[in-house]
């Protein structure tokens, strides 16, 4: 188990009920199967993160297959990460969302007899729900990517997939050979829903290297998306900032549309300590 106390930092172990400290900080397991570990001083609001609509909206998208070659891609990596270690890699998804991406590498790995300890966490009670009842052989909890409850030195690869969190965090917590995955926009991501809704079309730029960290390699992963019906394109709309920007007679006019050929672009960058 990689987890730590959020409160002492000391490791948790199993108990009846949940997990236990040694100074005998103690947190139950929810009845969907979570793990409680964001102190109520370290959240912003009372209900932080996505709520319920929007994980099922975006589940219900993903599940529609339209984000497949970027899961592929992940795949591969996590294929060639495994044929060069002799046990199973410890994978931590860092803001886990619905836990889509968590559950295809698992399903992956399972398939390939690649063996994975999956961790998961979200700052949303309700994706951590989520998660953890599509998830049963993974250990979810709800926790904040900018204290991570885990323990020094106990996760092989990091994955943070449109997320935000702390680089300081994250080299923490990886063992020695470990590495930082972070999948983030490319140029002309949803280029199309752009046009329709903003006069000036500019394209993403790449946000700068964590502080810390090298560059290992940058994996462009560019595809288009056929998206049929009005109700997959509410939930790519759903899943963006362009849901509370931009045009409101483009939002409509994307709302009524039939059909839409959309572009999809992701760099997955992957990273190792400086001090590695």
């Amino acid at each position: 188990m990689i987890w730590a106390c959020p409160l002492c930092q000391a490791p948790l172990k199993s108990c009846e009920g949940g997990v236990q400290c040694a100074a005998n900080h103690q947190f139950d397991r929810a009845k969907q199967g979570y793990l409680p570990l964001l102190p109520a001083h370290h959240r912003r609001s009372a209900a932080p993160g996505d709520d319920k609509a929007m994980l099922r909206g975006r589940r219900t998208f993903l599940q529609g297959g339209y984000y497949k070659p970027l899961v592929e891609r992940l795949a591969a990596e996590l294929e060639v990460l495994c044929a060069h270690r002799s046990s199973p890699p410890v994978v931590l998804d860092s803001g886990c969302g619905e836990g889509y991406y968590l559950q295809q590498l698992l399903l992956v790995s399972q398939q390939w007899g690649l063996g994975l300890q999956a961790y998961g966490i979200d700052i949303s009670k309700e994706a951590a729900k989520l998660s953890a009842r599509a998830l049963p052989e993974a250990s979810i909890a709800v926790a904040s990517s900018f204290q991570l409850p885990v323990l020094d030195g106990s996760v092989d690869v990091v994955l943070r997939i449109f997320s935000p969190g702390d680089s300081g965090e994250v080299a923490r917590v990886l063992s020695e050979g470990g590495e930082f995955w972070r999948v983030v926009p490319g140029p002309s991501h949803l280029y199309q829903l752009k046009q329709a809704l903003y006069d000036e079309v500019t394209l993403h730029q790449l946000p700068p290297s964590p502080e810390g960290f090298e560059l290992i390699s940058e994996i462009p992963i560019e595809f288009t998306m056929a998206l049929e019906g009005s109700e997959a394109i509410e939930q790519l709309l759903q899943m963006t900032p362009f849901v509370w920007r931009g045009s409101e007679e483009g939002k409509r006019q994307l709302r009524e549309a039939a059909s839409l050929a959309v572009s999809a672009s992701f760099v997955l960058q992957r990273y190792k300590p400086n001090d590695q």
